[in-house]
């Protein structure tokens, strides 16, 4: 299904985006990872490599212009075209700070890592996809953006604005066959999840980890594969009709949340 075609995975090195990049590797795509640590970037190359010889690193900070602009452009240079951009960095710094203690400069930086880099992608991403007339784009929210939990207010409004975002411009670019859809993660075995854990007792680390499987219906964390595999379902053809939606990805957060 994805066989010769080409897509841009930003945060593409660990988590939920490696995960869903060597899916689709692994189906016979090009893809171009991209974030701000090389180390991690060839890393992660060299196991997509394995299925992908085409496969790409291009190290990018996504809020910035003109680095994003340059991802795009040196992806559609070297392959001609860019079927598929899944908008995934993300921001490894907690937003736990009470709101009357939280600096301006970390709320424009938070805003920018959570929001306006998904917006960045899309405006250059866009840009492609309108002369092909086709285009497929998966940006990553939060289950934040839903539950709206103290301590989070900034994070929360930045992931709910990509929410908004992707609606919005799935109505705007739906008759040019462009689908642009979000899906908000639940608490998934990522290197985010293991830094929280990593500065714990194992006392704390028991309790934490207890209280993370009772958040859901399900009973346990998730592994990224299974978030791989919902977003790798958005980027097909298999939901050729499906647009605007944020799609939920979380265990059943919504029947234990308490």
């Amino acid at each position: 299904m994805f066989e010769e075609k080409v897509g841009i995975i930003t945060g593409g090195t660990w988590g939920i985006g490696l995960a869903t990049a060597e899916l689709l590797a692994k189906e016979g795509m090009h893809v171009v990872i991209a974030s701000r640590n090389s180390e991690k970037g060839e890393e992660a190359l060299s196991r997509l490599r394995k299925w992908s010889p085409r496969s790409l690193f291009i190290k990018t900070d996504v809020t910035n212009s003109q680095d994003v602009k340059n991802l795009v452009s040196q992806t559609y240079s070297i392959f001609g075209k860019i079927d598929v951009g899944f908008n995934n960095a993300a921001n490894t710094e907690a937003s736990s700070s009470a709101t009357h203690e939280f600096k301006e400069e970390d709320f424009d930086h938070l805003i920018n890592v959570t929001l306006k880099s998904v917006w960045l992608c899309m405006k250059y991403q866009l840009q492609v996809m309108t002369k092909q007339n086709s285009g497929v784009i998966v940006n990553t929210s939060s289950m934040d953006a839903i539950l709206c939990s103290a301590g989070t207010g900034v994070y929360a409004a930045g992931k709910s604005g990509v929410i908004a975002l992707t609606k919005s411009v799935a109505q705007e670019y739906g008759h040019q066959h462009i689908r642009i859809n979000s899906f908000c993660p639940g608490a998934f075995r990522t290197p985010m999840l293991e830094e929280r854990f990593s500065n714990l007792s194992s006392g704390e680390k028991a309790k934490l980890n207890e209280s993370y499987q009772k958040l859901n219906a399900l009973g346990r964390i998730g592994d990224p594969l299974e978030a791989a595999k919902a977003v790798k379902w958005l980027l097909s053809d298999d939901a050729s009709f499906v647009t605007g939606q944020n799609i939920i990805v979380d265990g059943g957060i919504g029947f234990r949340f308490e």
